[in-house]
Parts: C-alpha cells; sequence; structure tokens
C-alpha cells in the first residue's frame, strides 16, 4: 500500500526541536571530550617537567597541575576542613593547612583526607608532622567550574574549621597572610600526606565521545519518528 506525505506541523514542530537539542547536546559533548583529551595531555606534560620553586610560580589559571617544590614548615595551628569528602565508602575531610616557605610566601596546602569521626561534633584527628622544616613536592590545584568560596561558618572561631568550599582570598583576609592564590595538593610521597583520590578529570574523554552517540542515536529516532508519522498510508475507496 503507497504511503504519501503528510505535513503535520504539531509533530513536525515538536521533532525540529528535539533534532536540534539532541544534535547540539552531542556536538557539545564532543568539544568537552576534546577539553579533556587536551587537559590530559597538558598534565602529563607538567608532570614530566622539573618542579617549580616557590618564586618560579605563575599565578593564573594555566597554572593548573603544574608541580612544584616547596621548603619550610607547616602552620598546623591554621587548618580548614573541607566537607562532604567521600573516600572508598567513608565520610570524612580533606585537610588544608597552611605552608610557610623559606623564600616568605605562604601557600595553602591540601594535605588529604582524614575520617570522620561518629558525629560531626566529635574531634577529627590529623596526623601531626613532626618536623620543624621540610621539603615538600606537590602540584598547583585551580579548581573548575564556579570560583569556591566558604560557607557561612565563622572563622573566628578555633581551628579546625569546617568549610563547604575553600575561599583562600577570605583566609588571607583573616588570618591577615597574604597567601598564595590556588591551593598546592600535597604529593602522594611527601611528608604530611594523607590518603586522596585526586584524578585529573573525574569524566574521561571515552565517556564524553559515549555521551555524544547517544544524543547522535537520539536524534536519529526522531527523525525516523517523524518520517514514520508523515508518511501515511492511502486509504482505497
Amino acid at each position: 500500500m503507497a504511503r504519501k506525505f503528510q505535513f503535520n506541523w504539531k509533530v513536525s514542530l515538536f521533532a525540529g526541536i528535539c533534532l536540534l537539542a539532541f544534535l547540539r547536546l552531542g556536538i557539545w559533548q564532543l568539544e568537552r571530550e576534546q577539553e579533556k583529551i587536551e587537559l590530559i595531555a597538558d598534565r602529563a606534560t607538567k608532570a614530566a617537567e622539573t618542579p617549580l620553586m616557590a618564586d618560579q610560580l605563575p599565578t593564573d589559571v594555566a597554572a593548573g597541575g603544574a608541580r612544584v617544590r616547596l621548603t619550610g614548615s607547616f602552620n598546623q595551628a591554621v587548618t580548614l576542613l573541607r566537607d562532604n569528602v567521600v573516600l572508598q565508602g567513608t565520610v570524612g575531610f580533606e585537610v588544608h593547612q597552611l605552608f610557610e616557605e623559606v623564600s616568605g610566601m605562604v601557600f595553602l596546602v591540601n594535605r588529604g583526607f582524614v575520617p570522620m569521626g561518629r558525629t560531626r561534633q566529635d574531634p577529627v584527628e590529623i596526623p601531626q608532622i613532626e618536623s620543624d622544616e621540610l621539603t615538600v613536592l606537590g602540584k598547583i590545584y585551580t579548581g573548575e567550574g564556579a570560583p569556591l568560596v566558604l560557607d557561612d561558618t565563622p572563622m573566628e572561631q578555633n581551628y579546625p574549621v569546617i568549610v563547604q568550599r575553600i575561599s583562600i582570598d577570605e583566609l588571607a583576609a583573616v588570618t591577615g597572610r597574604e597567601i598564595y592564590p590556588f591551593v598546592i595538593r600535597l604529593a602522594e610521597e611527601a611528608p604530611g600526606a594523607l590518603p586522596r583520590y585526586w584524578p585529573d578529570t573525574v569524566m574521561t574523554p571515552e565517556k564524553h565521545f559515549g555521551y555524544a552517540l547517544q544524543w547522535f542515536t537520539m536524534a536519529l529516532a526522531v527523525t525516523l519518528a517523524w518520517l514514520f508519522f508523515s508518511f501515511r498510508k492511502e486509504e482505497i475507496e
């Protein structure tokens, strides 16, 4: 039985909107895939470079992932605990402490993860660092997405302070110290390092490509559905 094209503006409008949306989402995922490929390549290049000294560190976002070597001591009195961190199924915090470099510069160093007590009111056990002066390796972490900010927890209370996010600017204002603008993530083998899980990217390029393929498949399905409903069987009298 022959089929005849019958234009239905409602079906066509709905199909057109869905098609454009699915195609745009697929293209966006491909763009994200390329960004992740470039990010991983950039981090691999920086990982192979000689660690930078304190007075060599850049202050722009492109510094993310660069290796650094610092010599000095931790100020363990000033401690921020970033909340809502989960490591291998255990809820806890990431320990951030000031590191006073021999050059006079001050850095906020993320040492890694410590588990939460039985309740949030229980004291957090933070392994202390015995050495007065040491040399540590780490990487510059510039963060992703929106700027990190502190929650409403008063910074005037006794440390350690539990915060939802990290704001170096606010910490600098409270302590009266000039602090390097990005967090330094302590290397796994460095003195004072704690357990951690810090992948360069949470979602791999392959996953972005897979999502793009799904969106393009949905776009194809919408097109086929529109064709099916637009070509109707002719009724024979």
